[in-house]
């Protein structure tokens, strides 16, 4: 059974949800009942959230950081929620750049998108720019 992870941005708990039940219907958190922010199998998350997945998550998580205004940025997002669909074996997450610019210059993000993926709570890697779908799966295979 694939599985992902999802922070609340109500209570802010980290919720384990099963990949298949999530594309079937919107997951909801197991504390609150409020809906997690989910679109397929990728999670919205602030900077508090992406700390607690990164700490949390027993997969490589991959982040993708972004702004609403970013042209490249709109492109990349159908890509990525692809490479989530085909990847089951991470975590995958949107950071936007403009509500969270602490996260971003903590990891020193100079532009955008920019994808970081992480494991055992470490960056091991990271690419700027838009990456086609099977790059990224081609960048996770050595975290998993």
């Amino acid at each position: 059974m694939a599985h992902t992870y999802s922070v609340c941005r109500k209570c802010e708990s980290v919720n384990k949800v099963d990949s298949d039940r999530a594309l079937a219907k919107a997951p909801t958190c197991g504390k609150c009942g409020e809906n997690l922010p989910m679109h397929g199998l990728v999670t919205e998350v602030n900077a508090v959230g992406l700390q607690k997945l990164i700490a949390k998550s027993d997969q490589p998580v991959v982040a993708d950081f972004w702004a609403s205004w970013c042209g490249p940025c709109r492109s990349y997002a159908p890509q990525f929620e692809q490479a989530s669909l085909k990847n089951r074996n991470a975590v995958f997450v949107k950071v936007d750049t403009e509500a969270n610019p602490s996260v971003s210059q903590q990891l020193g993000i100079r532009g955008i998108p920019t994808t970081l993926f992480f494991k055992n709570g470490r960056e091991q890697s990271r690419q700027s720019g838009v990456l086609p779908e099977a790059m990224i799966g081609e960048m996770l295979r050595p975290l998993v």
